[in-house]
């Protein structure tokens, strides 16, 4: 039970932090035009909600394989995070721009960190299944 309540806490939590990166702690660029970097902190709001709907429904959950699906699952947007603007959205050519200096830098950090957290949830519910199992 404890597993469950830190761990969605915690999703919540790192959800909410992506959000808040791109937008509120270093936001993207400021323009009239809209740039690579505004969409890329629009798809980011969207991977932090999802991880955020994610730990809501980690807490639910009993089954410690429908856990484990949702901690693997969190790891896999948590690819998502850097991949966007990396490859898929793009950020701003100048490489002086806001939204190189501080939103990518933090994105990569918020990406590891959901990332290890996510992955060792993952191996640490698979370890304690098996062993509940050959009890």
């Amino acid at each position: 039970m404890k597993n469950r309540i830190g761990f969605s806490i915690g999703y919540i939590l790192l959800g909410t932090l992506l959000i808040l990166i791109p937008t509120v702690i270093f936001p993207v660029c400021v323009s009239e035009k809209k740039m690579a970097c505004f969409y890329t902190a629009r798809a980011e709001i969207g991977v932090g909600t999802v991880i955020i709907l994610l730990g809501l429904a980690y807490i639910f959950f009993k089954s410690a394989e429908i856990r484990a699906g949702i901690s693997l699952s969190i790891a896999i947007n948590s690819i998502l995070i850097v991949l966007l603007p990396l490859k898929l959205t793009g950020l701003c050519k100048m490489s002086d721009m806001a939204c190189r200096i501080g939103t990518l830098p933090a994105l990569i950090v918020i990406t590891i960190i959901i990332a290890a957290v996510s992955l060792g949830n993952f191996v640490y519910i698979l370890i304690s299944s098996k062993s509940k199992n050959n009890e």
